[in-house]
């Protein structure tokens, strides 16, 4: 598995272990009287559309049906069962000190501030909130090939075939958009992700036993580009034939 420095990951060998407290049974919460107000654009059931609120119901499902925060449930049910030792919830880094790659925005400028507080907002946790080393990430994409490749891991062989499917005639599956590619021998996995100040882009390439995974503490259209530069030099360097 290639590495080079989802939306979460430190490029420093360990990840902050500073976390923000628990939001579960604040703003994620809060957030279902909005949601349950708002509009379908499409019956459900019958349209793909992307939406990070989905998560944000999904969490709360998860603490409904677990009686637990979804925090927790993600340390119990992941974390700790593939030795992820690093991972957190927030922005990187101890207040103050530059002991983790400091956040910048879109236009490369450091932010004011850094640590477990700086990041989405609290209400967005489920979608996008947790941190970790890039060898921890790693060792998450690399459950999800196995699991693809049928091997069991956190999940039964054919719960990783369910979720990597994509659903409603679109291209995204649980977390992954979908598609082909040569250099991949196939279907290839794809997502990327930003809280403004940092970027993450991952590939995997179940048919070639084969990921990478790029970061960079700096948001916006510079950083997603420079993420998917760096994606495509390792897939040449590793894989040749097409790019992402």
């Amino acid at each position: 598995m290639a590495v080079a420095a989802d939306r979460s990951a430190s490029s420093s060998p360990e990840a902050a272990s500073a976390s923000r407290a628990p939001a579960s049974t604040t703003a994620p919460r809060a957030a279902l009287a909005t949601i349950a107000t708002t509009p379908l654009s499409s019956a459900p059931g019958t349209t793909y559309e992307y939406s990070n609120l989905g998560y944000v119901v999904a969490g709360v499902m998860a603490e409904q049906t677990a009686n637990r925060a979804w925090e927790d449930l993600l340390r119990d049910i992941v974390f700790s069962r593939l030795g992820m030792t690093s991972c957190g919830f927030g922005g990187l880094g101890t207040p103050g000190q530059v002991d983790q790659p400091w956040p910048h925005d879109a236009a490369g400028k450091p932010m004011p501030a850094n640590g477990p507080d700086v990041d989405n907002p609290e209400v967005l946790g489920p979608a996008g909130t947790a941190h970790c080393s890039l060898g921890d990430w790693g060792k998450f994409v690399a459950d999800q090939l196995a699991g693809l490749n049928g091997k069991a891991g956190v999940l039964q062989a054919a719960t990783y075939v369910q979720m990597h499917a994509p659903a409603f005639g679109g291209n995204y599956a649980a977390g992954w958009l979908v598609t082909s590619r040569p250099w991949g021998g196939g279907t290839v996995y794809t997502h990327n992700g930003s809280n403004t100040m940092n970027f993450a882009t991952v590939w995997m390439a179940p048919a070639r036993d084969f990921a990478v995974l790029v970061v960079t503490n700096r948001g916006g259209a510079v950083a997603q580009q420079a993420t998917d530069d760096a994606a495509a030099a390792l897939i040449l360097m590793r894989a040749g034939g097409g790019l992402p």
